[in-house]
Order: structure tokens, then C-alpha cells, then sequence
């Protein structure tokens, strides 16, 4: 990978709010929900991909040991918080983090789907999806959400297109 300081476009010598600060900037701009549906979508997702590793990595860099530990308490609240059918918290839960990690991203997507907000649900645990390729339970629920979206027929079309 590039030089994670330089992919968010800050010195090295920034502190974590600076490094925050220009996560979240790059965040806003290129958020896979800014963009409609086709190749600009999957760029931006790398794109985001990307910038989160980066962020990721800048912060580790800086001894982020508490904020990972800090990260998997909000996770682990979600997750409870989704057990309980109350994804309306979780997905509060989960804005208040910066971790953008695969789990971070199924979480996201299975509260937008208990909200029924299943276009939002099949991007975000998409992207969990490609992050994290050999997490079973993360392709079940994404085919699951593209289901509800899409029906039957069309996901078996899609992923058929998708393998030619």
C-alpha cells in the first residue's frame, strides 16, 4: 500500500485529530452512497477501501492500541444492540466510531436491513463482502439483502453475469 499519510493527504507529523479530520473529509467525498449504481459505485467503494485502511494505518502508527480497543467495545454494542431488534441503536453506535472494518460494515449493513432500508444494507455488507471474501456469514447475509431487494430470479441473473 501507498503511504497511508500521504493517500489522506497529511504531513506525518499530524496528531489523531488532524488524521480524524482528513478521514473524515475523503469519507464525505467519496462514500459509495454519493454514487448511483454501476462502476463509479465499485470505484468509490475501493476508493473507500482504501482511505479506511490508510486511516487504519495512521492511527496504528501513532499507538493506537485504546482506540482499537475503544472500536471493539462499539462493535460488540452493535452487535448487541442487533441481537436485541434494536438496530436503530446499533446503527448510532456505529456512527460514532470511525472503524470502518469488514465487521464494522456488516454490522452497518444488518441494521439498515432490520430497517428495511435494503438498497443501503446490499452496498454496505457488499463492501464486508470484499474486505473480508472468506467470512461465510457475511456473503450469506449479503445475498440474503440482494434477495429482498432484487427477488429470486434477478440475484441468480446477477450472479451468473457476474462468473461469465
Amino acid at each position: 500500500m501507498a503511504d497511508p499519510f500521504k493517500t489522506l493527504g497529511i504531513d506525518r507529523t499530524m496528531d489523531r485529530q488532524v488524521i480524524h479530520q482528513a478521514y473524515r473529509s475523503l469519507a464525505r467525498r467519496w462514500h459509495p452512497d454519493r454514487f448511483t449504481e454501476g462502476p463509479e459505485r465499485a470505484w468509490a467503494e475501493a476508493k473507500m477501501l482504501e482511505i479506511n485502511t490508510a486511516y487504519a494505518e495512521c492511527i496504528a502508527q501513532l499507538g493506537g492500541k485504546q482506540v482499537i480497543c475503544e472500536e471493539r467495545d462499539c462493535l460488540e454494542s452493535a452487535l448487541a444492540h442487533l441481537n436485541n431488534n434494536q438496530p436503530v441503536h446499533a446503527r448510532r453506535v456505529l456512527m460514532s466510531t470511525a472503524c470502518r472494518s469488514a465487521e464494522w460494515n456488516y454490522l452497518f449493513g444488518r441494521a439498515l436491513y432490520m430497517l428495511g432500508e435494503y438498497q443501503k444494507a446490499v452496498t454496505y455488507l457488499g463492501v464486508s463482502t470484499r474486505q473480508k471474501p472468506d467470512c461465510k456469514e457475511y456473503r450469506i447475509a449479503y445475498q440474503q439483502a440482494e434477495e429482498q431487494l432484487y427477488g429470486r430470479k434477478n440475484v441468480i441473473r446477477r450472479i451468473f453475469a457476474r462468473s461469465v
